[in-house]
């Protein structure tokens, strides 16, 4: 009986314990990899010696990430609190998808644009 005892006090002691692990509150940092093509992940910048698309697109996902991470690290140093630090991420990660947004808009609209210039430029040839 008091094997059951010990073994019930020690479970319920072990639940406690998780449970107020838990509940103090944790916030998760944005991470870079959810927000560029996998690809340019740990892009570099590189001189544009050549100008070539790569490098280009490249050098746009190289600055970006420099941005990033220049952002997290102005959320580390000024945010007090975890509320703080966590409304801080949100608008580094909400920034990050309007990017994404924007740039995927602009990409669409410019294969818009090449189409109807191909139709209505006289370039379609049967």
């Amino acid at each position: 009986m008091k094997k059951i005892f010990l073994i019930s006090a020690m479970i319920l002691l072990a639940n406690i314990s998780v449970c107020n692990c838990a509940k103090a509150e944790s916030v998760l940092e944005p991470q870079w990899s959810e927000f560029c093509p996998p690809l340019y992940e740990n892009a570099v910048f590189k001189p544009a010696k050549e100008n070539s698309k790569r490098n280009m697109e490249n050098n746009y996902w190289a600055l970006r990430k420099a941005k990033f991470e220049k952002s997290i690290a102005e959320c580390k140093a000024y945010s007090k609190t975890t509320k703080d630090l966590g409304v801080c991420y949100s608008r580094v990660a909400n920034l990050e998808r309007n990017k994404n947004t924007q740039r995927q808009n602009a990409r669409v609209e410019k294969d818009m644009d090449t189409r109807n210039q191909i139709y209505d430029g006289g370039y379609w040839w049967y």
